[in-house]
C-alpha cells in the first residue's frame, strides 16, 4: 500500500515590523500554534526586527528584515525599491499563501505578490485610523488585490466596508485570542485609598496616556492616597514624564518601563484604557484573563470584549473627566469590582480562546487554496 504525504501549506507573513506590538503578539502566537503537520511559516519585516523577531527564532521560524525606512519621506522614495527587494523574496519562498499585517505590510504585499507570480493573499486590518488619510487611500487602492480580508472586531468590519470599500463578503471576523492566565493576587487592602491604577500599552498619542494621566489626578483629588502605573515605551514617554510633573502628580505616578504581563497586573487593582482608538486591544483581554477590574475607552473592538457594566465600565474616548469618573466608580466599591472582573474572565476564557483564532485562520487558508 503506497502512503502518501500531504504536502505543507506555506504560509508567508509580511508585517511592516517585528517589534513589541499587539499585531506582531499575534502574529507570534499564530506561528505557534498553527498545526506544524500542516503549516509551515516564514515572516518578511519590511523596516526593523526586534524583540519578536527573537520569540520567532526561539519557534524555529524563519524571518527576513528588508530594512525599509521608518519615516515618511525616505519610506516613499524606497517605496518602488522595496517594492522588487520584496517581489524577489517572494518568488524565493514561493509560498501557498501570502498573509500580510497592517497597512503598509498589506499595500506592498498586496502589490508585490501580483507581480511575484499572482500569489494568493490574505490581509488584516487591526487598528480603526479614521485619521490617516493616507492609510484609507492606499487600503481602497489596493483591496481589490486581496483574496480576503480579517478584522479583530464587528467595528472594524463596519469600517472596512463603509470607510475602505471592500466588500463585505470578503471579509472574515476573527477576534484576537489569548492564553489562559491565572488570577493576580491582589496585596492592597481594597479600600479607595492606596488602590493601585495600572495602564499598559505602547506610549503613543493613539493610547491616551496623557488621559489617563489627566484623570489620576482627578481621582487623587478624592483619593489622594492612590498609586498610578504606566508600563510601556514609545516615543511620548519624556512628554508623559512632563506632563506628571506638570500636572503635581509625579510621586504617585511610576513609569515602569516594559515588564511582563503578570508582574504587571500583580501589581495592579484596576486597569485602565484610555485609548483615542483601537483594533481589538490585546492588553484588556489580557486584563480581563487575569481577572482585574477595568475601566476603558468606548473605541473600536473594547465593544466586543466589555458590555458597560457587565465585564467593565466604559466611558467616552477623549474625555479624563468620564475616565476619572470610571475609576472613581470602581474604586468606591470592591464589590463592584469583585464582580465585574469574574464576568470579564468567564467570558475571556469561553469566547476568546487561542486555539479558536488559530482553528480559525487554519479554515481561511484552506478556503482561500480552494477557491484558486
Amino acid at each position: 500500500m503506497v502512503e502518501y504525504q500531504i504536502p505543507m501549506i506555506k504560509i508567508l507573513h509580511i508585517i511592516p515590523s517585528l517589534g513589541v506590538g499587539g499585531t506582531e503578539k499575534m502574529l507570534l502566537e499564530l506561528c505557534r500554534g498553527l498545526d506544524k503537520t500542516r503549516f509551515e511559516n516564514s515572516v518578511i519585516a519590511l523596516k526593523s526586527g526586534g524583540a519578536t523577531a527573537q520569540a520567532l527564532t526561539r519557534e524555529g521560524v524563519a524571518f527576513r528584515v528588508l530594512n525599509s525606512p521608518d519615516s515618511f519621506l525616505p519610506g516613499l522614495l524606497d517605496m518602488f525599491p522595496l517594492h522588487v527587494r520584496l517581489k524577489n523574496v517572494i518568488r524565493k519562498i514561493s509560498p501557498d499563501v501570502i498573509h500580510t499585517w497592517l497597512t503598509r505590510a498589506n499595500v506592498a504585499g498586496r502589490c508585490a505578490a501580483r507581480s511575484a507570480g499572482n500569489f494568493p493573499v490574505i490581509s488584516s486590518l487591526r487598528v480603526i485610523e479614521k485619521e490617516k488619510a493616507y492609510h484609507l487611500w492606499a487600503e481602497k487602492w489596493t483591496q481589490a488585490k486581496a483574496d480576503a480580508v480579517t478584522v479583530n472586531c464587528t467595528p472594524m468590519r463596519d469600517f472596512a466596508v463603509q470607510d475602505i470599500g471592500i466588500p463585505q463578503e470578503k471579509i472574515k471576523v476573527i477576534f484576537n485570542g489569548i492564553r489562559a492566565a491565572s488570577p493576580q493576587q491582589s496585596s492592597s487592602t481594597g479600600k479607595p485609598d492606596g488602590l493601585r491604577f495600572g495602564a499598559m500599552g505602547r506610549l503613543h498619542a493613539q493610547k491616551g496616556f496623557d488621559i489617563f494621566l489627566e484623570a489620576a489626578k482627578l481621582v487623587l483629588q478624592k483619593n489622594p492616597d492612590c498609586r498610578f502605573t504606566i508600563a510601556g515605551e514609545g516615543p511620548e514617554r519624556s512628554s508623559l514624564e512632563n506632563l506628571a510633573r506638570r500636572l503635581g502628580i509625579k510621586e504617585k505616578v511610576k513609569f515602569a518601563g516594559v515588564i511582563k504581563s503578570a508582574d504587571f497586573f500583580g501589581a495592579c487593582d484596576i486597569f485602565v484604557l484610555s485609548s483615542r482608538w483601537e483594533g481589538m486591544p490585546n492588553v484588556v483581554m489580557e486584563a480581563m484573563a487575569y481577572g482585574k477590574s477595568i475601566a476603558a475607552s468606548r473605541v473600536g473592538g473594547v465593544t466586543d470584549l466589555i458590555e458597560d457594566g457587565k465585564e467593565g465600565l466604559l466611558f467616552p474616548p477623549e474625555s479624563p473627566q468620564a475616565c476619572a469618573q470610571a475609576m472613581l466608580r470602581l474604586a468606591e466599591s470592591p464589590d463592584l469590582r469583585s464582580k465585574l472582573a469574574s464576568a470579564a474572565q468567564k467570558k475571556i476564557k469561553e469566547k476568546f480562546s487561542m486555539e479558536t483564532m488559530v482553528k480559525q485562520y487554519e479554515e481561511l487558508y484552506g478556503q482561500v487554496l480552494q477557491r484558486r
